[in-house]
């Protein structure tokens, strides 16, 4: 038997599939940084033993005129034999053996340099008056692969990667890790430009919850009653342009149900021996589930507190299971629209997939889609039967029954809420008898119109908790309409 020796020869569009086709959507690669250096402060104190840095922070800086992106944390940098070696180390990382790590891949390190002319990291350790410097020119990168030149791999990265050091003239006690893209593409200006991107960058990056929403306490407080760890290890300080970013939930967002728990747990090892924990779910939502689509919605999945997919993620993945209840996409996302939630997951038997925007599809993965199908079939029942209520008062017991699986809240409790509903029901069914009243000499067709319009009003002045307002504009309405009809 003759043995044939195999050269394998590999291209530039490798690097360009693990980078471009990995980070379609720019805002990644924002995650991308903050998460590396969240790993980097956590290696630092858990692995290396050095002290907790009690201000540590990672701030963005976007210079839009220059095309500028800078991502700038404190921490203590990577130790300076180990630096050249983590800059050019690709689809490989020592994070995957650490369980408190979030990235494990080796590639998010890239992300930006296919988007950008320039990708350069500076590294600073305290006590040392030197800086340690790796830059990726990104302009060469795709320049080579516009031109179709096919060096090997190896060859490719000499032709697009540099590195070396520099003096640091501040203070030799100073440390950090600088991330810098210069010339960022139109892909990444748009999204910067975009109205909504602080919104976008607050949901995606692991961010604390901001102290002026009163509900973050008993929602850190039960994931660290149940999962035995507090939530804060994932929960960075970040700041965009010096201002500081918080997940976007306010109290507004707690609604009429308050907060309900889902424990999310594997199923038992054996008899008698209780599953790994997973996580906790929590969410809250009108007793009648109203669509929220111009507010903060649906469940966000957070897998150590980094954004996986979108808020509607968990409906995705029930319609392309395999589990008994299936309906479609639609029907489970206009669910959601009326629910507002994270599932705060940390289990280290699930691994997330290559784009980081759900889990993989394994015997690890599939007990969880179980749990999530579970909870969209109940918020499902409890939509449907609440809007009957609503309609017709009728079968307030499968509303009871309904509320209860779904909030897994005691039957007293229960009860006392359906009550509040029933009267919120009587009230707004008396409130709006009264067109003939308010504007007694007006045509029908315009009574009606006038109390379709109050209701409207109404409505929006309750959920922003200002009727006080809303009596107002009412009492302005009238006075105006029998002023015109006077004339």
């Amino acid at each position: 038997m003759v043995e044939i020796r195999i050269n394998p020869v590999i291209g530039p569009r490798l690097l360009e599939t693990i980078t471009s086709a990995l980070y379609e959507d720019p805002i990644i690669i924002f995650r991308e940084y903050v998460q590396n250096s969240v790993d980097a402060y956590n290696w630092a104190i858990d692995v290396d033993n050095l002290e907790p840095i009690e201000d540590f922070l990672v701030n963005i800086r976007i210079d839009r005129e220059k095309r500028y992106i800078q991502i700038l944390d404190n921490g203590y940098g990577i130790m300076k034999e180990e630096f050249l070696n983590e800059m050019t180390t690709i689809g490989s990382s020592k994070k995957s053996k650490f369980k408190n790590q979030i990235g494990f891949r080796g590639i998010g390190r890239l992300s930006a340099m296919p988007s950008c002319k320039r990708l350069v990291f500076t590294n600073k350790l305290k006590g040392s008056n030197e800086i340690q410097i790796f830059e990726w020119k990104g302009k060469e990168f795709n320049d080579l692969l516009n031109l179709g030149e096919e060096p090997d791999f190896v060859n490719m990265i000499n032709k697009i990667a540099d590195t070396s050091t520099d003096t640091y003239r501040g203070n030799v006690n100073n440390h950090f890790f600088k991330v810098e893209i210069f010339g960022y593409k139109d892909a990444i200006s748009e999204l910067i430009e975009d109205p909504k991107f602080e919104e976008k960058l607050c949901l995606v990056l692991p961010l604390k919850y901001s102290k002026e929403f009163k509900s973050q306490k008993k929602i850190k407080d039960e994931y660290e009653k149940y999962m035995c760890q507090s939530l804060d290890k994932f929960s960075l300080n970040v700041k965009y342009n010096n201002k500081k970013l918080y997940k976007p939930y306010t109290d507004e967002d707690i609604l009429e149900s308050g907060i309900a728990f889902w424990h999310l747990q594997y199923p038992e090892k054996e008899k008698g021996v209780p599953g790994d924990k997973i996580g906790i779910l929590w969410f809250s939502f009108n007793k009648k589930v109203r669509g929220r689509k111009d507010k903060i919605h649906g469940i966000y999945v957070r897998s150590k507190n980094v954004l996986m997919g979108d808020q509607y993620s968990i409906a995705a993945d029930v319609v392309r299971s395999k589990t008994e209840y299936v309906t479609t996409v639609r029907e489970l996302t206009q669910a959601l629209t009326g629910v507002t939630g994270e599932m705060l997951i940390h289990s280290e038997k699930l691994n997330d997939n290559a784009r980081r925007d759900w889990f993989k599809i394994d015997e690890q993965s599939i007990p969880l889609r179980h749990i999530i199908a579970d909870f969209m079939r109940r918020l499902n029942t409890y939509r449907y039967v609440a809007s009957r209520y609503f309609r017709d008062k009728k079968d307030k017991d499968k509303l009871i029954k309904a509320y209860i699986e779904l909030t897994h809240f005691e039957p007293a409790k229960v009860v006392s809420d359906i009550n509040t509903i029933k009267d919120e029901i009587s009230a707004n069914k008396e409130l709006f008898k009264f067109a003939d009243e308010d504007i007694p000499t007006f045509p029908v067709t315009i009574k009606r119109f006038y109390d379709h319009l109050i209701k409207i009003l109404h409505e929006y002045y309750k959920n922003e908790k200002k009727l006080v307002e809303f009596i107002k504009i009412r009492t302005h309405i009238k006075k105006i309409l029998n002023k015109e009809q006077q004339s």
